[in-house]
């Protein structure tokens, strides 16, 4: 697993950071270069033997900046297959949208953005069948249009463009060449290769060694690392010689560093209690613990309001504290931590308020870290298929056992995760919903989730006199849907 840890160089002196500068210039500048020659469909070798000469680089750095080059080309047509089949999704569902679309103004309005997404759709299309990028701005493309309209100058251009420099790293050489880190009398230094000397037999290179600060929280009342010891598992990582990559980022005057290395962890425990599922909400966590025979134990609704409106770094904060928390739940359960497998896709053809209601950015960040930190804890973690969980947990188990609607979905994770993936129908639901049930007994386990939902969702229409949006309604009216 890899990890990055941030750090910052503490002091560089005039020389050492008018070498650094240079050599940001001059990488940043080879892989504009190597891009170009990529896409001109140049002999990668060719590409780093050029590159060494006409920007002074060695075959390392050379050879970094090709990478880097050809990581840039990879990641772009991921993204083109990516955003070619969401675009599609989207084409569709506005063209639904402006079937149902009834006033003037929205049919408009919906026709104009479905105009929009079938000519983006078009220009990805065409690259793909080329099998050609889209146009890629080294610096962003928000710093370029402001460039283009001279509201920043074409120093603090130059600076976006020309601010990094990668080196990666060779367990054979002892870590890391160009860019060494090694602890002494307590403190750790960062070693630049700088200016190559030639001797009769090999060239060798004087060095520009810098303090630099690891990432790490001692409390200032009893001195102890609150959180994880990145700076410590860094120097831990050193001692072994293990090869591990240094990115140099040069911001408003200072130089911070990002040191990657390859994290071990251990072996996941056996789970010998069941699992215990989480269903990720904006607002919160349904937690459920089933055992092993996928029988309810226990629920809790974790609430977790901020996390939609708060600053971005108390959100990234809060939600590590509520992945520590379940992950320390399931180790001490000794059970297997469940969640969904959700693939977040920008897909849907929403109103722009239901975009920043729904945003993946809490699913996401908190699934990442729930991933890591099991990893961490040794605690198995088994993603499921997320469709009808909701709606099981609801129609199923949520009057059963008294409890939320998400608890009742993290239920429902919980059994999956445990091998539970066919939930059977409910006679009552089956006896009142279903009309045809020779059919439906024929029916995936799934399309007879979403038959019944259908049903149900109809029921509360009639019901209510009111369009259904959910199945929140159906606890209140169930018991007369069902008897009546």
């Amino acid at each position: 697993m890899k990890t990055t840890v941030k750090g910052v160089i503490l002091q560089i002196n005039e020389q050492g950071k008018t070498y650094l500068d240079n050599l940001m210039d001059s990488f940043c500048a080879a892989v504009r270069w190597s891009y170009k020659r990529l896409l001109d469909m140049w002999k990668i070798q060719d590409i780093r033997l050029a590159v060494q000469g006409k920007f002074s680089l060695n075959s390392r750095q050379a050879n970094d900046a090709v990478y880097e080059a050809q990581t840039t080309i990879r990641s772009q047509k991921e993204l083109v297959k990516l955003n070619r089949s969401n675009t599609k999704k989207r084409v569709e569902l506005t063209k639904s949208r402006l079937k149902k679309a009834r006033s003037k103004k929205k049919k408009a309005n919906l026709t104009r953005k479905l105009n929009k997404e079938q000519r983006r759709l078009a220009e990805l299309q065409k690259h793909m069948e080329n099998s050609a990028t889209p146009p890629v701005l080294f610096g962003g493309k928000k710093l370029f249009i402001e460039r283009c309209k001279g509201n920043i100058s074409h120093e603090q251009w130059q600076e976006a463009r020309s601010n990094r420099y990668l080196s990666r790293g060779d367990k054979t050489k002892g870590g890391n060449l160009n860019t060494r880190l090694y602890a002494k009398d307590g403190n750790i230094y960062l070693d630049i290769a700088a200016e190559p000397i030639e001797t009769d037999k090999v060239i060798r290179y004087n060095r520009i060694t810098v303090p630099v600060y690891l990432a790490h929280k001692p409390s200032q009342k009893t001195g102890r690392i609150n959180g994880r010891n990145y700076r410590q598992m860094v120097l831990n990582y050193l001692k072994a010689g293990n090869a591990y990559q240094v990115e140099i980022i040069r911001e408003n005057g200072r130089y911070y560093i990002h040191v990657t290395i390859e994290e071990e962890t251990p072996q996941a425990y056996v789970a010998r209690n069941g699992a215990v599922g989480v269903d990720t909400n904006p607002d919160g966590l349904g937690i459920t613990r089933a055992d092993y025979l996928g029988q309810y134990r226990e629920s809790l609704w974790l609430p977790q309001g901020e996390w939609t409106y708060t600053r971005s770094n108390r959100r990234d904060n809060l939600i590590g504290e509520a992945t520590a928390l379940v992950v320390e739940l399931a180790k001490q359960l000794n059970s297997i931590l469940a969640v969904e497998d959700l693939a977040f896709k920008d897909d849907k053809s929403v109103t722009a308020k239901f975009n920043r209601i729904s945003h993946s950015f809490v699913w996401s960040n908190f699934l990442e870290k729930v991933e890591r930190g099991a990893a961490r804890a040794g605690v198995p973690l088994v993603k499921v298929k997320p469709p009808f969980t909701s709606t099981i947990g609801i129609l199923k188990y949520q009057q059963q056992y008294g409890i939320s609607n998400h608890e009742a979905a993290s239920y429902v994770i919980a059994r999956r995760a445990l091998g539970y993936s066919r939930e059977k129908v409910p006679k009552p639901l089956n006896n009142k919903f279903i009309i045809e049930k020779e059919n439906f007994s024929k029916l995936s386990n799934w399309k007879q989730w979403s038959a019944v939902k259908k049903a149900v969702m109809a029921a509360t229409k009639k019901q209510t006199r009111q369009e259904a949006q959910s199945l929140v309604s159906w606890q209140h009216y169930r018991k007369q849907m069902i008897v009546g």
